[in-house]
């Protein structure tokens, strides 16, 4: 499981999470996203995997997203090939990392095993990749003012008829609680 931190975390930002999770014969990657200017906090540097010009999402940095999108598709053509089967792979994140996961689960080649989008959304314009989509679940709090729910929703509107897709939301903010660990857990083992 590569799983990717929010705007301006790192990858320590969610060790506990991985702890909590309970899962000892999956291999965990935690990638740091490189330090980039965010123009919404007045091009501030900070670890980010794409630009934000603000909440609202109209603009999204393109270059951005394909250029994080091939630095994890580096990590799992790298890990694969350590392994003599083909391993599962899974994607995973916390808000931009979430948004991260999506637009590479759905548009690489690599064959990806569920993705898992906590306080996310699906960028625009995926041109989704020959493959069959892998699961997903996406998990959103109801009072969140970062990502407001709405938002969510309706970036997932293209995927949502699939039926490996499962949207969930808690009366949370942007945050991750105890009850998600466990949908994830749950997620995680079904699929392998």
């Amino acid at each position: 499981l590569i799983w990717l931190h929010g705007l301006g975390a790192d990858e320590n930002d969610f060790v506990p999470f991985i702890k909590n999770l309970d899962l000892p014969d999956v291999e965990f990657i935690l990638p740091n996203a490189p330090l980039r200017p965010i123009s919404m906090n007045n091009g501030v540097e900070m670890r980010g995997w794409f630009d934000i010009k603000s909440l609202t999402f109209q603009y999204q940095d393109n270059q951005g997203l394909k250029e994080s999108k091939r630095h994890l598709e580096d990590i799992i053509k790298n890990r694969c090939e350590l392994y003599s089967s083909s391993p599962k792979v899974f994607l995973g994140g916390f808000s931009q990392g979430a948004a991260l996961s999506l637009f590479t689960g759905l548009s690489t080649n690599h064959e990806i095993s569920g993705v898992i989008a906590l306080s996310g959304y699906l960028p625009k314009g995926i041109k989704l990749s020959g493959l069959k989509n892998p699961p997903i679940i996406a998990i959103h709090g109801e009072g969140d003012d970062i990502i407001a729910l709405d938002i969510a929703k309706n970036s997932y509107l293209k995927i949502q008829k699939s039926e490996d897709f499962l949207f969930k939301s808690y009366n949370i903010a942007h945050e991750v609680i105890y009850e998600e660990i466990i949908d994830v857990k749950n997620f995680l083992i079904k699929n392998i």
